[in-house]
């Protein structure tokens, strides 16, 4: 039976703070569990997402196959560990391909596509684009004819797509929000934190984001796991 919270007035609100990377797979399984974990609100509450895009430090020309097994625990199997997200994926919606990632994208201008999507609210459709994009299809995120392309497809407003088409818009933000973050000592991704009180982090299942947005919503009910203020 699927898992539900209990009803939401309407002027609840959920202010959500997610800090990911766009070429990190924990960090999609963790995104759509977390929208799984919204639709079981009862309700309407006003969510805010504001996403810390954190790149994944890289030297040049690294391959996906050598950085993700530099991210596993001593002793852990690439090919198990795959396929531990794929089943995961799969429960999710969720098709990784693997196999078609060649090399780890700098992914600092797709940071970049998001920050301006947030001017029109549409960050979240941009961000799941790009998870796509690269871990179902294997395209380059990192490349700005596809950037465009994804740009278009998410349908963003010309003054959006324009903005992204300037190499310096928005660049400097996005190199300001990563230091902040590094800055909190943040260094693995993903950790989200709700209402600027409860604080989930690495990767987690559906069960476990809709009990933290219950602690999060309910103060009264439980004390919070961790207070963390990002903004």
């Amino acid at each position: 039976m699927e898992t539900r919270l209990p009803q939401v007035s309407g002027t609840s609100a959920l202010e959500l703070d997610l800090i990911g990377d766009l070429a990190c797979p924990w960090t999609f399984v963790g995104k759509r569990s977390l929208d799984r974990a919204l639709r079981s609100l009862y309700g309407s509450p006003i969510r805010l997402l504001r996403w810390h895009g954190l790149p994944l430090r890289r030297e040049a020309q690294v391959s996906w196959h050598d950085h993700f097994a530099s991210r596993l625990p001593p002793g852990a199997k690439v090919e198990s560990a795959q396929r531990g997200l794929q089943e995961a994926g799969e429960a999710l919606g969720i098709a990784f391909a693997f196999e078609r990632l060649e090399r780890l994208p700098d992914t600092h201008e797709a940071h970049r596509l998001v920050r301006l999507a947030t001017r029109e609210g549409r960050q979240s459709d941009v961000i799941d684009a790009l998870f796509s994009a690269f871990f179902e299809h294997g395209r380059d995120i990192a490349d700005h004819a596809v950037l465009g392309d994804i740009a278009h497809d998410c349908r963003l407003d010309e003054e959006i797509s324009a903005a992204f088409a300037d190499p310096g818009e928005g660049r400097g933000d996005v190199a300001a929000e990563e230091r902040r973050m590094r800055g909190l000592g943040i260094a693995l991704v993903p950790n989200l934190l709700i209402n600027g009180r409860v604080l989930v982090p690495g990767p987690a299942d559906v069960a476990t984001y809709v009990q933290a947005l219950d602690q999060a919503l309910f103060p009264e009910l439980k004390s919070p796991i961790n207070r963390r203020l990002l903004h």
